[in-house]
């Protein structure tokens, strides 16, 4: 009897350190992820004035209204669009408050943080955040700690970066 509680509190303590780790990889993996998110923002701006003055105009501008139920006020997605690549970003307080809504990144020059572009290889691209939480097909996925905000890469058939999307849901 004393042997099987022996093995029982065994098998209970390695779960228990198991878990601890998986959590500890967990969080380190979102870590990853939301300093990503904070670099590649820093790249085009922090709002639609400062993406114009580091991409230059944009070919498209659209602005569409916005309501969350969780704002007492309705807000704006603005959608700028770029020869390979859309910019979009909730702005609130008629543009006094911005923060991104998707950067898609699909047949310009541009690239994310790190130097993730289109062309980079799997390899390079876990090197710089980590293993994907999600991975369909072609698709690689990622997601931070809040789980709003996604990264998504699309490879070509050589395992190629081909698209990069980060889409961030506003609650």
């Amino acid at each position: 009897m004393a042997r099987k509680y022996h093995a029982l509190l065994l098998i209970l303590v390695l779960a228990i350190v198991f878990a601890g780790a998986a959590t500890a990889r967990a969080a380190e993996a979102d870590e990853r992820v939301e300093a990503f998110l904070d670099e590649t923002a820093a790249l085009f701006g922090p709002s639609e004035a400062e993406v114009v003055r580091r991409l230059g105009p944009p070919r498209d501008r659209q602005a569409v209204p916005f309501t969350s139920p969780h704002d007492d006020k309705p807000y704006e997605i603005i959608t700028l669009t770029y020869e390979g690549l859309t910019v979009s970003l909730y702005s609130m307080e008629e543009g006094q408050r911005q923060f991104y809504h998707q950067i898609r990144i699909y047949g310009a020059p541009a690239c994310f943080a790190r130097k993730i572009c289109r062309g980079t290889p799997k390899e390079r691209l876990t090197n710089a955040i980590g293993t994907p939480e999600e991975v369909e097909d072609n698709i690689w996925r990622y997601s931070d700690m809040s789980g709003y905000n996604e990264l998504a890469f699309t490879f070509d058939a050589a395992g190629a970066v081909d698209t990069l999307t980060w889409t961030a849901e506003a609650d």
